[in-house]
């Protein structure tokens, strides 16, 4: 078992175990929810990837509550602050997708185009060549030859 409370698996996975004394009360909670979810086999770094996460987020959502709770001119946060700069947060970091009917009309109007006729010829059929990574991205720069002044030896340089 290592250190952290999390047992290594087959292939270098981890699985969870007995809380480990020395794993903080966060790590816990992120390993408590990965079992919760069904997951039983992960990499120790999961657990330090998530809590990375969480406390950016939180960190984020109260550092706009205090701008928010600064702008109305109160002296602490309160709970609608709070809910504010969670929303604000969630708006701004979080994407849905996009509606079902602009997502319709897009397809619509790029199913009204025929695709191109296939060329009838052998061999691999590449797109275009300005949309393949085949050409060369770079142009060789020509450099003017240096003249090179070569010194003779003289016959006592050599002995």
């Amino acid at each position: 078992m290592a250190s952290n409370g999390v047992s290594s698996g087959p292939g270098g996975a981890a699985s969870q175990s007995q809380a480990a004394p020395g794993l903080p009360k966060d790590a816990l909670v992120m390993s408590s929810i990965l079992k919760e979810m069904g997951v039983t086999e992960y990499e120790p770094q999961v657990i330090h990837q998530m809590l990375e996460f969480t406390y950016r987020h939180v960190t984020n959502v109260l550092d706009e509550a205090r701008a928010v709770s600064d702008h109305a001119g109160k002296a602490s946060i309160d709970a609608q602050d709070a809910k504010l700069a969670i929303s604000m947060v969630a708006e701004h970091s979080f994407m849905g997708p996009p509606p079902q009917e602009f997502m319709l009309d897009l397809a619509k109007e790029r199913n009204e185009k025929a695709l191109p006729a296939i060329a009838n010829k052998n061999g691999q059929r590449l797109p275009a060549e300005r949309y393949c990574l085949l050409a060369n991205n770079f142009q060789v720069k020509h450099v003017k030859p240096t003249k090179v002044i070569m010194r003779t030896a003289d016959a006592s340089e050599l002995l």
